[in-house]
């Protein structure tokens, strides 16, 4: 199994980190030469390696950088494996996102969950722990906890992604070669780590400690896990009743809470909410120099603001899909296709104010390039010469543009300083409503469900009913409006709209051709009339295939591990 390492030496020998002030939580240590029989000795060094598995976590970007180091590493956020959004290079992403849905054993985007080395990074951490010397003791068992929750979340995203893998739970040699783990024990592994470290992380930190795993990340984890086991799992009423119990605790601590508005919700993708906003529960904390984004370089329009030291153009590579747009409800709590009062040539007045606080809108008006004067977001072909226009081929194919994080304050937008909101608390109100509602307590998951909703002023179903979901129905009137408030709720930050797709197995219901803007340039809101689509439809005509609930095993794994068996229809 040559693809498992027994260390990483590269990170002990590349930029480690240490813990900083409370402000970046993790400065930067240059380490010119290592001897790796002496690392791994004291406190010290352990302090250093575990701060190194914080970077197995996701990052704040569209295309991840380290597939031009280590692809085997590398961590896609898969926004564009749902109905919701698309990347414009569609006709050639199958090597880098996977967007066309035209997956093969050779994509390489599907192997980026499959991630031993840090697996084997993990391992030799915790066989190093107990012989290491340690000036606190009570570090020791932290420290272990930490990185047991970086092998539990691995694991839970591996067999979400690809089902049975190899359980490898201690340092191996190159030349060994499992065979895939059942699925189920995987996860009963999972569950069981999280259970035992939960009591021993605190439900938070303060000073140069903000930031690490606490108690209710770890819960939030297992919640995911749960409800991510929902696809392929014997006992969904368990799962249920352990995703309400994890969310449960999280709710009656009261270390969390929505902050309020529509301000409040747009506060937290920009580094005003790091390290302080309430709502988080799990965070990618920026590190200056290190782990910088380049989300708003990839996601903005050509004539946005840039920053001071801002250079380059901006490269507006994922659009949102028409699907999404025209499902995103009015303030009045209905569908725009069933509210008498929605206006197709104002389409954006009086709609869910996250619509805005997510989407660039045909129409919007930005900062532009000179730092002082707007400029208008123009992708319909009739406005005339633009650079943003769906007809370009360097564009987001929809004319709908991501708009999370970013903003005009950075020096250089290539350079992005906000902190990835990994977990937000509102992704546990729902998870907490989704698992009361699937145990059929309806009535106890609607407060939940409404809190975020009220939040940013939005009608409560309890006042005004629950919506009538056609296109992708699970057949649970509640659990419909949940994914539904998820999709609204976390559109564009991360893989959330994957897991609802998977675990309640709706590709069939949600993936297909995908649309942009309409046709009708006075009519941008248009819901009935042609819209936009690519010269060369065939690639936008995305077909869904039952196989895909499993993701194929990376060629190069097959071949260096002769025990591997591919999934079935690869």
């Amino acid at each position: 199994m040559k693809y498992i390492k027994t260390y990483k030496l590269t990170a002990l020998l590349a930029l480690l980190v240490t813990l900083g002030s409370c402000n970046d939580f993790l400065e930067v240590e240059d380490l010119d030469e290592i001897d790796i029989s002496t690392v791994y000795k004291t406190e010290e060094d352990l302090t250093l390696a575990l701060n190194n598995l914080y970077f197995t976590l996701p990052i704040l970007d569209i295309e991840d950088a380290l597939f031009n180091q280590d692809a085997d590493q590398a961590y896609i956020v898969p926004y564009f494996w749902t109905d919701d959004a698309i990347h414009r290079n569609i006709a050639n992403s199958a090597g880098t996102q996977g967007s066309d849905y035209n997956w093969g054993e050779g994509t390489r985007s599907l192997r980026t969950f499959y991630r031993y080395q840090d697996i084997a990074d993990i391992n030799f951490f915790l066989e190093a722990l107990p012989e290491a010397s340690f000036d606190t003791e009570s570090n020791r068992e932290r420290f272990a906890a930490e990185a047991r929750f970086f092998r539990a979340w691995i694991y839970e995203t591996m067999i979400l992604a690809y089902g049975d893998v190899p359980l490898v739970t201690n340092t191996i040699v190159p030349t060994e070669n499992p065979t895939r783990t059942p699925r189920l024990e995987v996860f009963e592994f999972i569950i069981s780590e999280l259970d035992e470290i939960d009591d021993q992380l605190p439900l938070s930190y303060t000073g140069a400690d903000n930031g690490r795993i606490t108690k209710g990340a770890v819960l939030a984890l297992k919640s995911r896990a749960y409800l991510n086991a929902l696809g392929w799992h014997s006992n969904p009423s368990a799962l249920y009743a352990g995703a309400e119990a994890a969310c449960e605790e999280i709710i009656t601590s009261n270390t969390y809470a929505l902050v309020d508005g529509i301000d409040g919700f747009k506060e937290q993708f920009t580094p005003a909410s790091d390290l302080v906003s309430p709502e988080t529960i799990l965070s990618t904390i920026y590190v200056e120099g290190l782990n910088v984004s380049r989300f708003a370089l990839q996601v903005s329009p050509r004539d946005v603001y840039k920053g001071p030291e801002g250079s380059g153009n901006n490269q507006r590579r994922p659009g949102f899909t028409s699907d999404f747009i025209e499902e995103v409800q009015t303030i009045n709590g209905l569908f725009p296709i069933d509210d008498p009062t929605y206006d197709p040539a104002n389409p954006w007045v009086n709609r869910d104010p996250r619509l805005e606080a997510t989407v660039r809108l045909p129409l919007d008006e930005y900062l532009g390039t000179n730092g002082v004067d707007n400029d208008i977001f123009l992708p319909h072909p009739d406005y005339g010469d633009t650079r943003d226009r769906v007809q370009g081929s360097n564009n987001n194919p929809t004319g709908y543009g991501f708009k999370k994080y970013t903003d005009y304050y950075m020096v250089n937008n290539i350079q992005g300083d906000a902190d990835l909101k990994v977990i937000r608390y509102s992704e546990v109100l729902l998870m907490y409503a989704e698992a009361l509602a699937g145990q059929g307590r309806d009535a106890e998951a609607l407060p939940y469900l409404d809190e975020v909703r009220d939040r940013v002023g939005m009608p409560k179903y309890a006042d005004i009913g629950l919506p009538t979901v056609t296109r992708g129905s699970t057949g649970n009137q509640m659990i419909d409006a949940i994914l539904l408030e998820r999709r609204y709720e976390f559109a564009g930050e991360g893989p959330q709209r994957w897991f609802d797709i998977w675990r309640y197995k709706l590709g069939s219901q949600v993936i297909g051709t995908v649309y942009g803007i309409p046709d009708d340039v006075n009519l941008p809101g248009d819901l009935v009339g042609p819209k936009y689509n690519s010269s060369d439809l065939t690639i936008y005509q995305r077909v869904w295939n039952e196989d895909y609930y499993l993701l194929p095993l990376f060629t190069n794994y097959l071949d260096a591990n002769e025990n591997l068996v591919q999934n079935p229809g690869y």
